[in-house]
């Protein structure tokens, strides 16, 4: 049976894809510039920073889970994953404001209560609206648009959101330190969110024609563990991600301390984001061409042969380190749209060997592997550095700064190396999806 070609309108995906724009313009500071604005700039210890944002993404262990399966069960007018998004909306707002615009003297707790507030926003918001993507098109290739619209949403949300501090600071001399792009960021955040959810709340509709999970939590987590695909997919996903986690939140740290520039960090990062744009419709006009899995595995190989050239960098090198991340950014572009694809495809099994639609449940267990993914990169990257002797606040001697180097530049790719081993011979090929939807089309 050929594989269903029938592209969505690009209204729809516009509509759809909308509500990512400002979503990534809180999520980039949150990973890159909280850790550092909260310890250089707000005076918190590293190794309690970096402890505060891993344990609190346990908390997701629990919720991530239930979020998923009651939006599964969720039957509304409106469908069962819009009303999720509605509630989102506001405690994202709230958090956003308390965390980005603390009052003086805040302490470990302040922190520690609205990045928690925080992340369960985002948990409400990011699990039915990406279980929703998934249902938009049950097409192999299709899915692989819908992610590529989302992301380079996400992606131009990420730029905008990092090149105004950029642009302020060469115009005006402000802009470019933590708590100056903090600042901004969180000013358009609160703008935008209510405005660029509404077009997706609108004008997409949800799929009718579902499944209803009828199975309790427990069971279905085991058959979804039991899904072989699944298993490998993630882990694939979440070692590659740690490449990314491990090196993110120092990477302003990097900037200030090994390039010596702390305002060129918002021009410098600027560069990765850059490349993830120009990346992803490389990327998906390939896996148009090939087997998913075949274009991730060639995106980690860039990027892992990228990282250790941050190795040599010194004072100054901050257009050589944009450049570095440019190239990187564009092996970026594949993990952001096609590992996601890939999960919509290991879900039609899911459907095949359950009988049931549980894209929530799937994408809840992403979400917490994701999340953890970020709380074990600051939770480990802080305290190892912390570890090791490097203290943000002073002027560091050289065996610290090659310790910061190190770590920046040569433990991601250990990760990226472990990932690839596991992406080699994924079973789940275009072929193979083709045969799955023919079944479900049967049943």
């Amino acid at each position: 049976m050929a594989e269903a070609q029938t592209k969505l309108p690009r209204g729809k995906l516009f509509s759809y894809s909308a509500a990512e724009f400002p979503m990534s313009m809180a999520s980039t500071p949150v990973s890159l510039f909280i850790p550092a604005f909260y310890t250089q700039d707000l005076g918190l210890g590293m190794a309690a920073v970096g402890a505060i944002l891993m344990l609190s993404r346990f908390w997701d262990v629990v919720t991530d889970p239930v979020i998923g399966y009651l939006t599964d069960r969720t039957r509304s007018p409106i469908g069962r994953r819009k009303p999720w998004i509605i509630a989102s909306v506001p405690i994202v707002m709230v958090s956003i404001y308390y965390l980005f615009f603390p009052p003086e003297g805040v302490d470990e707790t302040y922190l520690l209560i609205w990045i928690m507030v925080l992340w369960f926003g985002w948990t409400l918001f990011n699990i039915p609206y990406f279980a929703w993507g998934a249902e938009l098109s049950s097409s192999y290739t299709e899915r692989t648009r819908v992610t590529g619209w989302r992301t380079t949403a996400g992606l131009l949300g990420t730029l905008i959101a990092i090149a105004i501090p950029a642009a302020s600071q060469e115009l005006f001399g402000w802009g470019g330190r933590s708590g100056e792009m903090i600042y901004m960021i969180g000013i358009g955040v609160l703008l935008l969110t209510p405005l660029m959810v509404v077009p997706a709340l609108v004008a997409v509709p949800e799929r009718k024609d579902f499944v209803p999970a009828q199975m309790n939590i427990i069971a279905g987590l085991k058959i979804m563990w039991s899904n072989g695909p699944f298993r490998r997919l993630l882990f694939a996903f979440v070692l590659s991600s740690l490449a990314v986690a491990l090196s993110a939140p120092l990477f302003v740290i990097f900037i200030s301390h090994v390039i010596e520039d702390p305002t060129a960090a918002p021009r410098v990062v600027l560069g990765y984001y850059a490349g993830n744009l120009l990346g992803i419709p490389f990327w998906v006009w390939l896996a148009q061409k090939t087997d998913k899995h075949i274009t991730w595995l060639c995106s980690i190989s860039l990027m892992g042969l990228m990282f250790p050239q941050f190795l040599w960098l010194g004072a100054g090198d901050a257009w050589l380190a944009a450049f570095f991340l440019f190239v990187v950014g564009i092996g970026g572009g594949n993990m952001a749209v096609v590992p996601t694809s890939m999960k919509a495809d290991v879900i039609d099994l899911d459907a095949l060997e359950s009988g049931e639609d549980r894209a929530g449940l799937f994408f809840a267990a992403w979400s917490t592997a994701t999340k953890m993914v970020g709380a074990l990169g600051v939770g480990i990257s802080l305290p190892a550095l912390a570890y090791l002797g490097f203290d943000p606040t002073i002027v560091n001697e050289s065996e610290q700064l090659f310790s910061l180097r190190a770590w920046f530049a040569l433990v991601p790719v250990l990760f990226y190396l472990a990932s690839a081993a596991l992406i080699i011979g994924y079973p789940i090929t275009r072929a193979r999806h083709t045969e799955i939807r023919a079944q479900l089309a049967g049943r």
